[in-house]
């Protein structure tokens, strides 16, 4: 059993970053993943009730690690509000650093694997002109 991914961002981010992710590491991801879209038309009870149903789905038996785009905004508001029987770690600030050093751990435990991801998000962000 591994832990499960699910992205909840603004838009088609969460699916584009996936792809991404699949693409650089040139393999089927390691951990099964699922992005939820959430649009200015979006209804953000419904949006809840299917963040739901996605981390039940997608539970492998060792929790889902929630990734969302912008801490305190809708996606992030809807995250913050699960509350299913799946055990849910919830991150925001979601990059592409922070998922592909997800992808390289997949046996780590829920809590390690987004320590992981916090490390990602952090040392992915670089002061290039530093770097001349």
């Amino acid at each position: 059993m591994a832990v499960a991914i699910l992205t909840v961002t603004h838009g088609n981010l969460g699916h584009e970053l996936l792809d991404t992710a699949a693409s650089m590491l040139d393999a089927p991801l390691p951990l099964v993943c699922k992005a939820l879209c959430v649009t200015d038309t979006s209804n953000a009870d419904e949006l809840l009730s299917e963040a739901q149903a996605l981390c039940a789905e997608i539970d492998q038996g060792d929790g889902v690690l929630v990734l969302t785009d912008i801490y305190g905004s809708t996606p992030s508001n809807i995250c913050n509000k699960l509350s299913t029987s799946v055990t849910v770690r919830v991150l925001a600030g979601l990059s592409l650093p922070m998922l592909i050093r997800t992808m390289n751990y997949p046996d780590l435990d829920l809590d390690k694997l987004a320590e992981k991801a916090l490390s990602g998000a952090h040392d992915g962000i670089i002061d290039c002109s530093s770097k001349r």
